[in-house]
């Protein structure tokens, strides 16, 4: 049994960018009260990652050769450069701005929003008791066995976050929308355990967040990349939405905010990442406009 047991799917590097003082301040909606903890100590489970028999892939690849190589490595240096260009593209006293995103770099960044939005205890539930099925996974030529084929980990990362035909469906469908930044110079915007908030925009309730693939319909999608900056990602054919609305960084003002942060409460599973308020401060009756 690995002696790391604390098996984070929020990485740590994400959230040091939403600490106070060394710390994290958040809110258990499960147990409806505020505290403070370190980053190591939340938004894991003990051995999430961990496979119960003898297998192909251990829980050490999946744990530390998958995530720290293509996720937790390359998402520090991401932020930074994310955070430069903002800098750079928007003046002082401008609210408004482009940014220039290579081809190579939009695909980076759908690839880890893709990977955070499956690798959560939301999916890993939702996959329980299911059976994988070799559809989208024929680059792995391994013969599964009846045992692997019914184990909750293998099922949830290769029907998700480990397979590869869903990665490149999905990201592909990511990196053709409308892509904005929202931002400010104060720490503003909440995260989450689950930081992706996928919004469907058809279906009875489009306020709802449902379990689901993201391209199933068109959506609209956010992640709180840093307490200052916000990712939207609007489906390319959004109705009203202007031709010249991608690549732009915009100021974003409070009732944005407020209905960002709104919705980052309701999407998440348990814990909501505070900032200087108390929960109570968020909870204001506002619906988030889509545009």
């Amino acid at each position: 049994m690995a002696k790391d047991k604390k098996h984070h799917f929020i990485p740590v590097c994400y959230l040091n960018h939403f600490k106070q003082n060394g710390h994290l301040h958040f809110y258990s909606k499960k147990r409806q009260e505020e505290n403070f903890c370190t980053v190591d100590a939340i938004c894991q489970e003990t051995y999430f990652y961990l496979i119960t028999q003898k297998s192909w892939w251990k829980t050490f690849e999946i744990e530390k050769g998958f995530f720290d190589k293509n996720v937790e490595t390359p998402l520090e240096p991401m932020i930074t450069k994310i955070e430069a260009s903002i800098k750079d593209s928007l003046a002082e006293n401008s609210s408004i701005a482009k940014i220039i995103l290579s081809e190579e770099t939009r695909r980076s960044i759908a690839s880890m929003i893709f990977i955070q939005f499956y690798r959560t205890p939301r999916f890993k539930k939702y996959y329980e008791g299911k059976k994988l099925i070799r559809q989208g996974i024929s680059s792995i030529t391994h013969e599964f066995t009846k045992e692997e084929i019914s184990d909750p980990v293998l099922v949830h990362a290769l029907s998700t976050y480990l397979n590869p035909h869903m990665l490149n469906k999905v990201v592909s469908y990511l990196v053709k929308g409308q892509w904005v930044f929202r931002c400010s110079d104060e720490n503003v915007f909440l995260t989450s355990d689950n930081p992706v908030v996928w919004i469907p925009l058809k279906g009875p309730k489009q306020e709802c967040f449902t379990i689901g693939n993201i391209d199933e319909s068109k959506c609209f999608l956010y992640y709180p990349i840093t307490p200052n900056i916000v990712l939207e990602i609007y489906d390319k054919d959004t109705k009203g939405l202007p031709s010249d609305f991608d690549n732009l960084v915009i100021r974003a003002d409070a009732e944005r905010i407020a209905g960002i942060n709104l919705n980052t409460i309701i999407n998440a599973e348990d814990i909501v990442i505070l900032l200087d308020k108390d929960i109570n401060a968020y909870s204001i009756d506002i619906t988030l406009k889509i545009i």
